[in-house]
């Protein structure tokens, strides 16, 4: 009997992680390849071809273990927001814009003016944040590379891209196109076209939303030539990461709750009606009949910073696994405030900058490292409480990502009204759940 594989591609902010699924749904194989992204002032972008390359160099690593020959389908999910001009062949025409740009604040000031937060939030279920929101991003793009506009034949974000070159076909699915200011997120009803109009957008630029339950085109000859992958595979639709992750970790009835702790840190709820705020973010579930609100804060970053910052003499490993831990068990008094906005705060017009304050001469860096992380976790605790508030929330809360020990057994003490579950590789996971439910169907 001839093997059947799932290939499963996670494209996140920093790593493209690819696996591989029997047909038993068992992981056969796993491969990882890093990348970094390019970030000045205000300015955060990643180059689409890196991302390409980093496809091809996993795809690579399965060809000579003899996988790949074996792939019968293939399911995405990919970080966004990740903004990307690209022209009639899917060639980029500018660095893709992603989540953490602030560039666009003008612009995003501009649209709240003409359309009103209400009616942004009535209809797309998000207000168009600064590079949170793509619609600010093309916005930018409209007024200062006016030429980059005028030249795009379709904007998209990151799934838009890869499928284009896999699959030759324009394609954005529903939690991607939630996100860009653009798209009926409430209602699903597909684009805005009053909105697009209100800033002469032409609709033909935007690309047709397939459910992630969709098959969005098959593997083409040259992509085969290109990739290794046998052509005719059909190519799942998929999803954005934070909604792989969501349905990986069992965010399926409203009121499940999961904390992804990696570079950022994330929570999102299942919600089974839309339930917009302008203090996070709305997008649709990748299942049907079900949403999902996120928050997000900078995390593993802001560790990051602080270790090459003020710990330079601590390697990655030191630092997560003995130095956090030994600050994080003791129990003095913490005088140290921390306003945690390394990187803007993804849910405001505003530029807001980090701080530190109640410092003193005696304030040590332990102090301040305990303010880091209370100043990241509060904003989670306050974005918990005000959803207790408007839906019963589970009592189990699904962690993962790459949260040390030491973090994790912190969070069980401030979060203590949730039992927290560690679940690995929940994108990937949501990915294969997503493979179950149509691999019947393919095989008919």
């Amino acid at each position: 009997m001839k093997k059947e594989y799932t290939l499963v591609l996670d494209v996140g902010t920093s790593s493209l992680k690819a696996a591989l699924f029997d047909q038993s749904f068992t992981v056969v194989t796993q491969k990882k390849v890093e990348y970094a992204y390019e970030a000045e002032g205000l300015n955060v972008q990643i180059d689409p071809e890196k991302i390409w390359q980093a496809l091809l160099y996993v795809l690579k690593e399965l060809k000579n273990d003899d996988y790949l020959e074996n792939v019968s389908l293939i399911v995405p999910c990919v970080f966004s927001p990740a903004l990307i001009a690209m022209d009639k062949e899917g060639n980029p025409l500018f660095p893709a814009i992603i989540h953490w740009d602030r560039r666009s604040a003008k612009q995003a000031r501009k649209a709240v003016r003409l359309v009103g937060k209400e009616n942004f939030l009535k209809i797309t279920g998000n207000i168009p944040y600064p590079g949170g929101i793509s619609l600010t991003s093309i916005l930018w793009l409209q007024e200062n590379r006016a030429d980059i506009f005028r030249k795009t034949f379709m904007f998209g974000h990151m799934n838009t891209f890869l499928l284009k070159r896999l699959t030759n076909n324009w394609t954005i699915d529903p939690t991607n196109a939630s996100i860009t200011g653009l798209y009926h997120t409430t209602t699903r009803r597909g684009w805005c076209k009053e909105i697009a109009q209100e800033f002469e957008i032409p609709v033909q630029k935007l690309p047709p939303v397939i459910s992630s339950l969709e098959v969005a085109g098959k593997i083409t000859q040259e992509a085969s030539k290109v990739t290794g992958i046998s052509s005719g595979v059909p190519v799942l639709m998929g999803s954005n990461d934070t909604s792989a992750a969501a349905v990986g970790a069992g965010l399926l009835e409203n009121g499940r709750v999961l904390n992804i702790s990696g570079s950022s840190e994330i929570i999102t709820i299942c919600l089974d009606k839309p339930m917009p705020d302008e203090r996070y973010y709305l997008r649709t579930h990748p299942f049907p009949d079900l949403w999902l609100m996120y928050d997000i804060v900078i995390g593993g970053f802001a560790f990051e910073w602080f270790r090459t910052q003020f710990c330079r003499e601590m390697s990655p490993e030191e630092f997560h696994n003995a130095y956090l831990k030994k600050v994080l068990e003791d129990e003095g008094r913490c005088r140290a405030r921390f306003i945690p906005y390394l990187a803007g705060d993804r849910t405001s017009l505003k530029q807001k900058k980090a701080s530190f304050s109640q410092l003193t001469l005696d304030t040590t860096r332990e102090e301040c490292l305990q303010a880091l992380v209370k100043g990241i976790t509060g904003r989670m605790q306050k974005t918990l409480s005000m959803m207790a508030k408007r839906t019963k929330l589970y009592s189990t809360m699904v962690l993962t990502g790459g949260a040390s020990s030491a973090l994790v057994e912190y969070k069980r003490k401030v979060f203590a009204d949730f039992q927290i579950e560690l679940r690995e590789n929940c994108s990937l996971w949501g990915c294969a759940e997503m493979a179950k439910k149509i691999r019947g169907t393919l095989l008919k």
